[in-house]
């Protein structure tokens, strides 16, 4: 059995007693490397359910060794995560959610495509051979086309100490943007990202109904706002690298943003609405728009549909209001 740990696993936890034994178990029998290989490192931010317990229960059954638990407080996902980079000791860290499952051969799936120069390895379907690219290739082809996500991707740790990668607390919405453009653009021109096949399954990914953006608003909503503000100054700073139509992007991002923002707000009962926190959320979406706006070509890239939205809400914030509740409440 090979006493080095290749894998860290990475499971933050909260509130997740009905899903969490289905996702470590699937992580615990990996097939394809030694069973030596993956170490498993659940953090648990202060569940009041059983997930504490079952955490528990599993280091247990399974060793201290294979599975690590901590037990902290109310750090959100990202302090969680964070958590487990400090303790992880694998050669590569990858992340999964506890309401989500993996394939056996996930983690083999994605690794016998990893090499020495392998900084980010992205598992895709739909592909018939890995190729590789450059932290900036990766930026304009992947993280701004919805790849946003640090789920199903392996990071090779050493380099994310050697950088102090981490995820930025106190965002419970679009932190995975951010840790994922710090991980590009401390790569840059290197050729070291790989975009590597996998099995449509490998990943099993819960739509789940509870999920941050398809709750009734809070506002904590406006962190999305905020992660693509900051990463529109991220990539500024390395403009010459970085297409125009990137750019674009970016500005199409915080536009529909924005306008998921003030949608969420408008179908707000009228008594439970916070008046001032409904407002400045209506506020901090518009300035938002606007701003956008000034990206030249941006306006030309939003959907037709995308485009009368935006085109009411600059004629009257009040009116799209009202016309977008009485749309969704047909």
């Amino acid at each position: 059995m090979n006493t080095e740990i290749l894998v860290s696993i990475i499971i933050p936890i909260y509130q997740a007693e009905g899903t969490l034994r289905e996702c470590v178990l699937s992580c615990v029998t990996q097939k394809g490397i030694e069973s030596g290989d993956c170490e498993i490192i659940l953090v648990d931010d202060g569940s009041k359910d059983d997930s504490t317990k079952i955490a528990d229960e599993l280091a247990e059954e399974y060793g201290q060794d294979k599975i690590k638990v901590k037990h902290i407080k109310n750090r959100g996902v990202s302090g969680a995560r964070n958590i487990g980079l400090e303790m992880a000791t694998g050669k590569y860290v990858y992340f999964v959610d506890a309401d989500d499952t993996i394939s056996e051969y996930c983690i083999a799936n994605v690794l016998k495509y990893v090499d020495e120069n392998t900084v980010l390895a992205d598992g895709c379907t739909g592909l018939d051979s890995p190729y590789v690219l450059s932290g900036y290739q990766y930026i304009e082809n992947y993280t701004l086309e919805s790849n946003t996500h640090v789920w199903g991707k392996l990071f090779l740790r050493e380099r994310l100490s050697e950088a102090h990668i981490h995820f930025k607390e106190g965002l419970t919405i679009g932190e995975d943007l951010l840790f994922l453009l710090d991980v590009a653009l401390y790569e840059g021109k290197k050729k070291s990202v790989k975009v590597v096949p996998v099995e449509a399954d490998d990943y099993r990914y819960t739509d789940n109904e509870n999920g941050a953006m398809k709750t009734v608003f809070k506002a904590s909503f406006l962190d999305q706002l905020t992660c693509w503000e900051i990463a529109e100054d991220k990539l500024k700073e390395v403009h010459e690298y970085i297409s125009v139509y990137s750019f674009v992007k970016v500005a199409v991002s915080q536009i529909l943003t924005a306008l998921l923002v003030i949608g969420k707000v408008s179908v707000i009962p009228e008594n439970e609405r916070d008046n001032d926190l409904a407002r400045e959320a209506v506020n901090a979406a518009g300035d938002r728009i606007r701003h956008a706006l000034k990206t030249r070509g941006a306006f030309a890239a939003l959907s037709f549909g995308h485009k009368i939205k935006v085109i009411l809400f600059k004629i009257s914030p009040k009116f799209y209001l009202s016309l977008y509740a009485k749309y969704k409440d047909r």
